[in-house]
């Protein structure tokens, strides 16, 4: 099976600050003030489950959370976390075979795409598009690579990340997909923008149905 995480879930989140300490974190956890008091949310390939616990600690009541991981041990993990009074529904199931009838207010996928090809992640935004409602917002964090300006660690840097992914994990991608073109393709319009790592991870918190005019951006 593809996109296997189970192997590393026990070191993932050591790993990953051992390369990019906070970077990661503070690149998702900066879009979670577009979660409204109230909201219902739906979080896919949510891993460790480490963000419940800081969206817990900006809103401890009163969301309603959709939790999908297809990884066991990873589930296994996010099922520990502190999620204050949130209601938390735990999926285990691929975002292929997720199926579900209520409509959500935003959506979170942090580092999730880069595990899927172009045609795969646009085909993953088609599917998970109509669970969002008109004006909602989709948080969307991953790698980056400028097309016009490409640093050569950061291109060694993916490559290797890539590597040993299909090695450990199975992984199938072996290229971040263009997301910028897939959302906007779908209706998206970015409203706010955020660079981290020196550039190497991007924040975008996208709306649905919205004019491509952003409300602000920062770097990191």
């Amino acid at each position: 099976m593809g996109n296997n995480y189970d192997p590393i879930a026990r070191y993932y989140d050591f790993i990953h600050y051992l390369v990019f300490g906070q970077a990661e974190i503070n690149a998702q956890t900066e879009l979670l003030s577009y979660i409204a008091p109230g909201s219902r949310v739906l979080i896919v390939g949510g891993g460790t489950g480490w963000i419940l616990e800081k969206i817990a600690a900006i809103q401890p009541t009163g969301l309603r959370i959709t939790y999908v991981e297809s990884s066991a041990k990873m589930m296994e993990r996010s099922g520990k976390r502190n999620c204050g009074q949130n209601s938390v529904e735990f999926v285990l199931s691929t975002v292929e075979e997720f199926v579900t009838a209520e409509q959500v207010d935003c959506i979170l996928t942090g580092f999730f795409f880069d595990n899927f090809s172009v045609d795969q992640a646009a085909a993953v935004v088609r599917r998970l598009d109509p669970l969002l409602r008109d004006g909602g917002y989709w948080l969307y964090t991953d790698f980056y690579l400028s097309r016009r300006k490409r640093k050569l660690w950061k291109a060694v840097l993916l490559k290797t990340m890539y590597i040993m992914a299909r090695i450990i994990c199975k992984v199938e991608a072996s290229e971040l997909p263009d997301m910028e073109r897939i959302f906007g393709e779908e209706g998206y319009g970015a409203v706010y923008t955020s660079f981290h790592y020196s550039q190497f991870i991007q924040s975008v918190a996208y709306r649905k149905g919205a004019d491509q005019k952003m409300d602000g951006w920062h770097g990191g």
